[in-house]
């Protein structure tokens, strides 16, 4: 294992909580602004997903991913996540390519649909990183060493 930063992992995840939370009280976007923010959001959240995913195959050096599907198959072979919400997952990752490449055409109707169809899996994300850090390196300590 090389170095897990915690703090830098449970940032991503405060983070991703935080646009879940903005996310609900989005309605499907009626505007070119709702839409903008549905973009944002969605790509935000894949982006901290798969930045945190990154982070526990690099700290507890798994083997490396080849694609952002993989990285979530990797924190299933590991038992990170649950196989079936890595499925619900993998749709949500899926937007990626439309809101980073295909961003001019990209449907916010379906990237919203699709969020909000993955909430509950999208939700339990920051849970299961976190039981797994607590199973793999004991609780969290108030103290650091110096």
């Amino acid at each position: 294992m090389y170095f897990v930063d915690r703090k830098k992992i449970n940032e991503h995840l405060v983070y991703m909580n935080e646009l879940i939370r903005t996310f609900k009280e989005l309605s499907t976007p009626a505007n070119k602004l709702e839409t903008l923010v549905v973009e944002r959001i969605g790509h935000m959240l894949i982006e901290s997903m798969m930045d945190v995913g990154n982070m526990i195959i690099d700290g507890f050096i798994m083997r490396d991913p080849g694609s952002f599907e993989d990285i979530l198959d990797i924190l299933i072979d590991e038992k990170v996540i649950p196989n079936d919400e890595a499925v619900s997952l993998k749709e949500v990752v899926n937007l990626r390519k439309s809101l980073v490449q295909d961003y001019t055409s990209a449907d916010s109707k379906v990237i919203y649909d699709t969020i909000v169809s993955k909430e509950k899996e999208l939700s339990a994300f920051p849970l299961h990183i976190k039981r797994y850090l607590e199973e793999e390196l004991g609780p969290v300590s108030a103290f650091l060493p110096e």
